[in-house]
């Protein structure tokens, strides 16, 4: 029983089935879509935690001895010093260093600073969480296989084949998503007295008990209002003022926030979109995890009469009073989207969001015509050079070469095989790997002939030849083979995207032509000596 030939069937028909069945995943070249290079702020992630540990210190500091004396400086936190709190902060804060002490503003300040271990630390957990939350959001929106892949120290590239809108895209991967519940200072009128300048205007109301100021400006003074917000940081101690839509269509206003957020989209759970039966507007409802929930029912029945705003972004969605205690962990964000927009910040919220922002530092676009013509001039080169080569073959090797290029169709059918097996995606540079490989594989059936045709001069009969060939070439061909997939594996180890894709090509296509040149076409030259068909 010829086992070698039983074993070349039922792997040509397995590699076969599979490849019909699945077919073969096309990279962005061929397919054509949207490539994107994006740079995730590393800086400001651990910025963002130095911002929350210092509001953190800042309520310990309130609920133990009823002051407010802490400031955030760039990554450094100054807390009013009070030995026993200053001992407290060193225990229940290790991450950051303690610096000494500093005098001003009538003061002294016990100075941390965050530790440089840490900070490397924060970086590179921000990388890896920007890394999963945007392949989360390509999930979300149903992108048909991308690529998605950390490069270099703190970029990430995105390749969306088949998305040919770039726009929406950027807006899908870039959006932080940062979902915040900060409540709003009203307890004292911080922007009274200020002037706006033109195209913005000033109002007041009350609220908590309080005539508020605040400023507000139509659509089209946005920007000026924006550049306004900028310079009211002076005025509100160490606050927040944020931006959000009014309560009229086209009119935006000042908030006066909290420093720091009681309560963030970290313990968010779910996100559904919803319709309001009174407007017919859509919304979104969001449920906290039981932990949110707890923080939630907390804060709410801590602050009742107070404004609660819902900021998304750095922009204030809402700020509705907070009646009574909320239990639950159910919240709602309104903000007149249309129902596209609703279902698209669901399902980024329901992604999470982005622990720092990301930059897009390149984006370009492959049109499907540009995928269409690289297949054909990449069929069309593979194919001629296939041809050459079949031509040489059949012409010196005779009936050897058309074992040899069976073997290479062999090799070609275990490489695509392998490629759908494995969910593989093929690129142009996979495409020169298995052109390459189909090389490999007719040179290997080139050592093993020219072995062959050097023991018929030797005067042995054919069949002993041919055994005598093939064991004398092994060892030439594993030799050549194992250096290249060395050099594969490595070259698929450190390199990223279509070098990658070109790696585990090259790889697959060195097993290919173990299978295409050791089997196939031994099992066809053994078909063709049995029938005395077979000359070299």
């Amino acid at each position: 029983m010829n086992w070698r030939g039983i074993f070349l069937l039922i792997s040509a028909v397995f590699f076969a089935v599979i490849f019909a069945w699945k077919g073969i995943k096309l990279g962005l070249d061929l397919k054509g879509g949207s490539y994107f290079l994006l740079n995730v702020r590393t800086d400001l992630a651990y910025q963002n935690y130095v911002d929350k540990v210092g509001y953190e210190i800042l309520s310990k500091l309130k609920e133990k001895y009823n002051q407010e004396s802490v400031l955030i400086q760039g990554e450094k936190i100054y807390v009013g010093y009070i030995t026993d709190f200053i001992e407290f902060v060193k225990k229940e804060f290790p991450s950051f260093e303690y610096k000494g002490e500093e005098f001003f503003d009538d003061a002294t300040y016990a100075v941390f600073s965050l530790r440089e271990s840490d900070k490397k630390e924060i970086e590179e957990l921000s990388v890896s969480q920007a890394l999963q939350v945007i392949s989360s959001r390509v999930d979300e929106f149903g992108v048909a296989e991308p690529q998605i892949f950390r490069f270099g120290k703190s970029r990430i590239v995105v390749q969306l084949p088949g998305v040919l809108d770039p726009e929406r895209a950027k807006k899908l991967i870039g959006r932080t998503a940062l979902l915040e519940f900060r409540l709003v200072e009203d307890t004292s009128d911080y922007l009274g007295g200020i002037t706006p300048p033109e195209g913005v205007y000033k109002s007041a109301e009350m609220a908590g008990g309080n005539q508020i100021q605040y400023f507000w400006a139509y659509e089209k003074d946005l920007e000026k209002l924006a550049r306004f917000v900028e310079t009211l940081t002076q005025y509100v101690q160490g606050k927040s003022v944020l931006i959000g839509k009014g309560e009229k269509e086209g009119i935006f206003r000042t908030y006066v926030l909290a420093p720091s957020s009681q309560l963030t989209g970290a313990y968010l759970k779910d996100a559904r979109v919803r319709m309001n039966s009174i407007t017919n507007e859509p919304y979104v409802v969001i449920s906290l995890n039981s932990e949110g929930a707890k923080i939630f029912e907390k804060l709410t029945s801590e602050n009742v009469g107070r404004r609660l705003a819902i900021v998304l972004e750095g922009k204030v969605f809402s700020a509705p009073v907070i009646r009574e205690r909320i239990a639950g962990g159910v919240a709602s964000i309104e903000g007149r989207f249309t129902i596209e927009d609703a279902r698209e910040l669901a399902a980024v919220l329901r992604a999470g969001a982005l622990p720092a922002p990301v930059e897009f530092e390149e984006e370009r676009t492959v049109g499907a015509s540009l995928g269409e013509d690289s297949i054909r001039k990449g069929l069309f080169a593979s194919l001629f050079g296939a041809a050459v080569v079949t031509l040489f073959m059949l012409l010196y090797y005779k009936m050897s070469g058309f074992a040899a290029i069976v073997g290479v169709l062999f090799t070609l059918l275990f490489i695509f095989g392998m490629l759908s097996l494995f969910g593989a995606t093929l690129t142009l540079p996979g495409i020169a790997a298995i052109a390459l490989t189909i090389g490999m594989t007719v040179d290997n059936n080139i050592i093993i002939f020219e072995r062959i045709r050097e023991e018929i001069l030797k005067r042995l009969s054919l069949k002993p030849s041919i055994d005598v060939g093939y064991k004398l070439g092994m060892g030439t061909i594993i030799d050549a083979n194992m250096t290249t997939l060395i050099a594969a594996i490595f070259i698929f180890q450190f390199g990223t995207g279509p070098v990658r894709g070109f790696a585990l090509n090259l790889t697959l296509g060195i097993l290919g032509a173990f299978y295409g040149s050791v089997f196939a076409a031994k099992f066809i030259i053994d078909f063709l000596l049995k029938r005395k068909l077979f000359s070299i």
